[in-house]
């Protein structure tokens, strides 16, 4: 679980995934007993969650099915392994854009920490996911409520990471940013980038998210060049990490084609465009806001180029 854990970190999901299928297969031929069951339960999560975030979302559901199961049935018992299960489920819902559903796994895991009590960090835990929940319904003041609840509570947690505290600066910094408050969110998302570096293993998923949101950043302040830099930056680090199929490059790929578009690089843009359309609709709902908003984007720059065909 350790190894699986530090190649999550690194974002190594193909390694983190085998080294948990292993362990899986391993305590399925163990003999069954409390211990065996809750350290099923707890690969079976973590399993669930390398799924989620190497962006295969079928994936999810069957593996921490099997995980309620155990849970229901009272063997490894507790309230620890329902609620981390349901904070699984949440970001699933909210990356696939079901942010009902997202809410509902939130709410059950506030009333669980209600009732049984909950540390500071899995309080802060919360607090955060909660924060990406409101930030990606583009309720910005709700979402930086809740990251400075997950910050102050993360501050209070013994020994706690530095790249768990910077994971919750930098959603506190979108939300800003949200808020049009630009220099307030670059600092701290300088910030956050440089705990991510120094970090060992470095943590270069999160780098790479920070500089998606520093370029978003440039580009709302109208520094296009820098702008682009850090999103070709952000696309190389990702589709490195990810691969070149993974759901995070669509969005990556289409905020570079508004760049390229702001630009007046419309055959560029184009490309970046569909280049964005062709991940987002083999990986996401048809529905899903990434989609829909790709398409548009699209759509509105080929209506734009036949009424102007002379464009460069």
């Amino acid at each position: 679980m350790t190894l699986a854990q530090i190649d999550r970190d690194r974002a190594a999901y193909a390694a983190s995934h085998d080294r948990l299928q292993w362990l899986v297969r391993l305590l399925d031929a163990a003999p069954m007993c409390t211990d065996r069951n809750r350290l099923l339960v707890g690969a079976l999560i973590a399993l669930g969650d390398v799924h989620r975030r190497a962006g295969r979302y079928d994936q999810v559901g069957p593996v921490l099915d099997r995980a309620i199961r155990l849970v229901e049935h009272g063997d490894p018992g507790g309230s620890q392994p329902l609620a981390a299960l349901l904070t699984v489920l949440g970001m699933t819902a909210k990356e696939l854009g079901e942010f009902d559903r997202a809410a509902d796994y939130y709410d059950r895991v506030g009333r669980i920490h209600q009732e049984f009590g909950a540390t500071h960090a899995n309080a802060a835990a919360l607090a955060h996911n909660l924060a990406g929940l409101a930030y990606a319904q583009q309720m910005f003041r709700q979402a930086e409520s809740h990251a400075r609840d997950a910050v102050a509570l993360r501050q209070r947690v013994p020994g706690r990471s530095k790249v768990a505290l910077a994971e919750d600066v930098a959603v506190l910094a979108a939300a800003i940013a949200g808020q049009h408050r630009y220099d307030e969110a670059r600092a701290l998302l300088n910030e956050a980038m440089e705990i991510c570096r120094a970090a060992r293993p470095s943590r270069l998923y999160e780098v790479a998210v920070h500089l998606h949101n520093l370029a978003a950043i440039h580009q709302s302040c109208g520094e296009l060049v820098e702008a682009e830099r850090l999103y070709r930056q952000a696309l190389a680090l990702k589709e490195q990490l990810l691969g070149a199929d993974h759901p995070e490059i669509a969005l990556v790929a289409n905020n570079l084609g508004t760049l390229l578009r702001d630009q007046h690089r419309e055959a560029e843009a184009v490309a970046s465009f569909r280049w964005a359309l062709d991940i987002a609709e083999r990986t996401l709902p048809s529905d899903h806001v990434t989609t829909t908003t790709v398409r548009q984007n699209l759509d509105r720059l080929a209506q734009l180029l036949t009424r102007n065909p002379n464009m460069p």
